[in-house]
């Protein structure tokens, strides 16, 4: 089987196949988006529970809260009873309508300020201030302007737009992070709030959340938490772990499959969830293996088929091959009787001519068509012996020496009589009386071939000129008639196997081998045969290189 229709069937098999799984691949792939989708909403479910849970907790604050700002007394021993009696909370403090600071002050009548009292004033000072009060708040005996108005208590949280709020919830920072404030308008239209104890709060909040093992969590949990491998984590704004819980444990540079911001008043945490890297790539499996499965059947499929278009290709090859064979054992056979035929015809012939009696013309017509007809069937055994040669690629050169020109007078001689009969005008006009070495029988084909040409399609032209010169060594034979011509759009397929100019079941009949033989013959000897342009008719131009004996 020859390499392209080799390469020819693999692409008919193969290319439908890359076409299917490069569309299965993309289908898998988007199933595969999905699926993760899917999951990562599942575990995005399971954030929002815990998310929930920390607004429950926060929500179930807020009323202790409530009834510890809701003060009116400002007595500032008062005060300190109530921030010394509730451990959830690091400082009390008091602001009236315009925003100034009352308590605690360093400017107050009741004694120096105590220890919770000095340490959030320090702590809170730039966001009251704007400036480190260390210093200031260093003496008792120190005055200090601890507010600077309106501008200073919207750093609380507070402006015009909070003027209906009874109370809220502020965020504000030192250098442990994140610390909150809850504060309350009073009646009075003072503010009373409380600066939590930041440890006390985040050991509640971790209370509220599940515990280390998923299969233990508490009522908060949702169910969907149970029966994955996952790792949940709340981590503050810096990125640092506040808590984490579950059984799986990533890796440190692991990237969490979603997260979610943690609601307020800790909007800046985030609620992170990791699984492992196989429970994601099982949750996709089903979709890869359809796709091997049906990948798996349609090759079955195209190498079955591919395997019966071999099978039926090679048994048309061999039929084919052994049509051709049988085809040139007959030629084979055939050459013999009709050498002796076109022997045996032209002794009679030559007896004839010996006669003293002339002979009827009758009979020396049927002696010509005797000759003729076995000097065409000659030409075309040669032809279709001459393609099963250049097939197998067994042609090969015999050169002699020999005068082109004569070699070409013989040819012209053997056609003469068949052209006469036709009416068809010989003209000769060789120029090549110098010797070469080439191949008479390649040169005898070919130039027979093209006059063969003339007599079958341009006899009723008339007209048929022959050609010949030598120079630098090349044979050089011209072949013009007026006959019909060829169209322009046919010329290079003329030289094409068993490709005619006229495919007409009415027209000369041929195989269709005859210019395709001698322009192969003609390359075959370092030279080439062409169509040349022509006003009238056609005119072939075949050429032919000395080679050296």
């Amino acid at each position: 089987m020859k390499k392209r229709t080799v390469i020819l069937i693999a692409l008919i098999l193969l290319l439908p196949l890359i076409a299917l799984t490069w569309t299965m691949v993309r289908l898998a792939k988007n199933e595969q988006m999905l699926v993760r989708q899917r999951f990562s909403d599942v575990l995005e479910g399971r954030l929002e529970d815990v998310n929930s849970s920390i607004v429950s907790f926060y929500e179930s604050l807020e009323p202790d809260l409530n009834r510890i700002t809701s003060i009116d007394d400002f007595d500032i021993q008062a005060l300190r009873k109530v921030n010394q009696s509730e451990p959830r909370l690091f400082q009390l403090f008091v602001l009236d309508q315009g925003g100034e600071l009352l308590y605690p002050n360093p400017a107050q009548s009741e004694g120096p300020l105590s220890g919770s009292e000095r340490k959030f004033l320090i702590e809170a000072a730039r966001m009251f201030t704007g400036q480190d009060l260390e210093d200031a708040v260093a003496s008792s005996e120190s005055t200090v302007a601890i507010s600077r108005g309106e501008t200073k208590f919207k750093q609380l949280g507070y402006n015009e737009t909070d003027s209906g709020k009874g109370s809220n919830w502020f965020v504000w920072y030192w250098e442990r992070g994140l610390n909150l404030i809850y504060w309350q308008r009073r009646p009075s239209g003072k503010i009373v709030g409380c600066a939590l104890n930041r440890s006390r709060l985040i050991a509640d909040l971790i209370a509220n959340l599940p515990d280390t093992d998923l299969t233990t969590t508490k009522e908060q949990s949702s169910k969907r938490s149970r029966g994955f491998d996952s790792r949940i984590r709340l981590v503050n704004a810096a990125g640092a772990t506040v808590y984490q819980w579950g059984r799986f444990e990533p890796a440190e540079t692991a990237a969490p499959v979603c997260e979610i911001p943690v609601a307020e008043p800790l909007a800046s945490w985030r609620l992170q969830c990791f699984v492992p890297d196989n429970q994601l790539v099982a949750s996709s499996n089903s979709s890869w293996l359809g796709l091997a499965g049906m990948l798996a059947a349609v090759s079955l499929v195209i190498a079955v088929a591919g395997y019966l278009l071999v099978r039926e290709y090679a048994r048309d090859m061999r039929s084919a091959e052994q049509q051709v064979s049988f085809v040139n054992q007959v030629s084979h056979e055939l050459k013999t009787p009709l050498t002796n035929i076109r022997m045996y015809a032209e002794l009679l012939e030559r007896d004839f001519d010996q006669m003293e009696t002339k002979v009827d013309g009758d009979l020396q017509g049927r002696l010509d068509v005797i000759l003729s007809e076995s000097q065409r069937l000659s030409r075309l055994i040669g032809n279709v012996l001459t393609f099963a040669r250049h097939q197998r690629h067994t042609l090969s050169l015999r050169p002699v020496n020999a005068v082109p020109a004569r070699v070409v007078e013989q040819i012209v001689d053997r056609f003469r009589p068949a052209l006469e009969e036709k009416g068809i005008a010989i003209e000769i006009d060789n120029q090549g009386e110098q010797e070469l070495s080439i191949d008479t029988d390649i040169l005898e084909q070919i130039v027979g071939n093209l006059i063969s040409n003339v007599e079958k399609y341009a006899a009723k032209g008339g007209w048929v000129s022959i050609k010949s010169r030598v120079a630098e060594n090349r044979l050089s034979v011209d072949v013009r008639d007026v006959g019909p011509g060829i169209e322009p759009s046919k010329r290079e397929l003329v030289f094409e196997p068993f490709r005619r100019a006229c495919n007409d079941v009415s027209s000369a009949a041929g195989t269709g081998i005859g210019l395709s033989i001698a322009r192969e013959l003609a390359r075959l000897h370092g030279g080439d045969l062409v169509l040349k342009e022509s006003d009238q008719g056609c005119c072939f131009q075949a050429t032919l290189k000395s080679k050296e004996l």
